[in-house]
Order: structure tokens, then C-alpha cells, then sequence
């Protein structure tokens, strides 16, 4: 793969990224969603996603203590 492709397409998908969040919020906004709402359920969502993981990395750090070399 070329270096000139392979940029392009890293620019393509950076691009989609950065227009993703704007276009959900105008789509919501169309749909009759207040921003003020999708922030506080995006927060939410991030939330209890961030906390899961949390609760997931605890259980193996203390499922790991009672195998110490990994057997």
C-alpha cells in the first residue's frame, strides 16, 4: 500500500469522525431532540460504560492475586 493511499484514507476516516458527533446532534435536533438531552444521556451511557470497566479491571486484578505467576 502506498503512503499517499494509505493517508487518504486515514484523512477520510478522520474526517468522518469529526463530522460524526455534529451530524447526530443536527439529526436529533430535526428529529425533535433537545441538545441539552443527548448530552445527558451521552454522559449517562459514558458513565455507566466507564464504571463497568472499572468494576471489570477490580474482578481480574483480584481474580489474577490467587494465580501469581499466571498458572
Amino acid at each position: 500500500m502506498s503512503s499517499t493511499l494509505q493517508h487518504t484514507t486515514e484523512t477520510g476516516v478522520s474526517m468522518a469522525t469529526k463530522a460524526a458527533a455534529p451530524v447526530t446532534v443536527s439529526i436529533a435536533t430535526v428529529a425533535g431532540y433537545q441538545v441539552s438531552e443527548i448530552l445527558l444521556w451521552a454522559t449517562l451511557i459514558y458513565t455507566i460504560l466507564m464504571i463497568g470497566h472499572k468494576l471489570y479491571s477490580i474482578y481480574k486484578d483480584i481474580k489474577n492475586k490467587d494465580k501469581p505467576y499466571g498458572f
